[in-house]
């Protein structure tokens, strides 16, 4: 019996040396740079990212970093992700910076693009890792091609830009005395380069909800729409953008048998467009002309109007290292009657403030004035619970704010998956 307890003691102890000895393997050599990841787009597998890059010190917070890696992406014109990673260098690396673009492919699969985005991230930070105490240590290596293999000459694209996508999705939930079903179908056609953006796309929406009132009584609200919209700009200069939009749709909700839209447009961005992922300040304004036919009598007894309408949208836009701010001044306004117009404020800000601590807040809040399509006659009260119709309202608002503090260890790069499925 006692040899079973000392032969149990020596095999813990063993599993926990080597556990120890594990967990010591992946902590990061004593030096090592301490890099802060602000990635806020698709692919970023931090996880990933530690336990490829372990000669690196991944800690939480930007302001305890030597170097910070923020991530901007944009969609390219085949539907994949342009991403520029900007290397900026703080406290003893502070006023370096280096930036690098990584192109994803629309069918890439996600393994593959957080794999590129970590080697951009290993050859972004090798510099700043070289001037540490253990750079001696690291190595870089070539994938050559293989013998014989010859640079291949760029292929003429047999789809001339165009790049096309269908999507249908369906879904259903239900019990015992309630039920809903939704389906949409959506195409796409764009065309992009860098001097002319030509967007189309229709889509097709169903969506029916069942309530068991409990006396009997059943009650079904069915929403239905569908429609169709064009973009077309061309650029005129680094700031100037001219064009064009139309749209086509039909909507149970808001009263609309058929509305038909066109308006050119002009967009003045204050930077240059190539700074788009970092920062912009930019107004767009479009004048046109709208065609409404309604589905049934609106409260200002019409069944189909034509009405000229303009829209103008001031936004700024800034991702930095102190954190990200999103704002924006819209509204729209028709021209027959100056009084019949919609206007408001939207913005999101996430800043932060100091060592451990982030805030951020969002929303917005419009003015509504212009709702010409209002069915006219009451609504019964399943009807207004449902939100079968658009009700008439002259304001609308939504806001969300949060307060975080984060403090303990600065730099646990221990990555342990274990339990991550569980349902607590």
């Amino acid at each position: 019996m006692r040899f079973v307890r000392a032969f149990a003691c020596c095999v813990l102890f063993c599993v926990f040396a080597k556990a120890a000895a594990a967990q010591a393997s992946s902590t990061p050599p004593d030096g090592a740079i301490k890099v802060y990841v602000d990635c806020q787009s698709n692919g970023c597998d931090y996880d990933f990212f530690r336990d490829e890059l372990k000669w690196a010190n991944f800690v939480r917070d930007r302001l305890l970093s030597d170097v910070l890696l923020l991530v901007t992406s944009l969609r390219t014109g085949a539907g994949g992700n342009e991403y520029t990673i900007a290397a900026i260098g703080q406290d003893r690396f502070k006023g370096r910076a280096d930036t690098v673009v990584v192109v994803a492919d629309p069918n890439d699969a996600s393994d593959v693009i957080r794999r590129k985005l970590a080697r951009n991230f290993g050859l972004l930070l090798a510099p700043y890792a070289a001037r540490t105490s253990y750079g001696p240590k690291l190595s870089m290596s070539y994938a050559a091609p293989a013998a014989g293999m010859a640079a291949s000459a760029p292929s003429k694209d047999r789809w001339n830009f165009w790049v096309y996508r269908v999507s249908v999705n369906g879904y259903s939930s239900g019990e015992k005395q309630q039920a809903s079903s939704d389906g949409f179908v959506s195409a796409s056609a764009n065309r992009v380069t860098n001097e002319l953006k030509i967007s189309t796309g229709a889509n097709l929406g169903y969506s029916q909800s069942r309530y068991d009132l409990g006396d009997g009584t059943v009650f079904t609200n069915i929403q239905r729409n569908y429609g169709g919209n064009v973009l077309i700009a061309k650029s005129v200069n680094n700031h100037v953008t001219a064009g064009m939009t139309a749209s086509y749709s039909f909507s149970d909700y808001n009263n609309y048998d058929r509305n038909i839209r066109v308006a050119p447009a002009i967009e003045w961005n204050l930077f240059d467009y190539k700074d788009f992922t970092r920062r912009q300040l930019s107004a767009f304004y479009s004048i046109g002309m709208t065609a409404v036919r309604y589905q049934d009598t609106t409260i200002y007894n019409r069944i189909e109007e034509t009405r000229p309408q303009h829209n103008i949208t001031v936004s700024w836009n800034a991702r930095q290292p102190w954190g990200s701010v999103n704002m924006s001044v819209f509204g729209s306004q028709f021209l027959h009657n100056l009084s019949y117009n919609s206007y408001g404020v939207s913005g999101f800000v996430d800043l932060r403030i100091a060592k451990g601590l982030a805030f951020n807040m969002g929303g917005n809040y419009s003015r509504v004035n212009d709702q010409l399509y209002l069915r006219k006659g009451e609504l019964t009260d399943n009807q207004v619970i449902a939100r079968q119709q658009a009700l008439a309202t002259n304001y609308r608002y939504f806001m969300n704010f949060g307060l975080s503090y984060t403090f303990g260890s600065i730099s646990n790069s221990v990555v342990n998956p274990r339990f991550n499925g569980s349902r607590f």
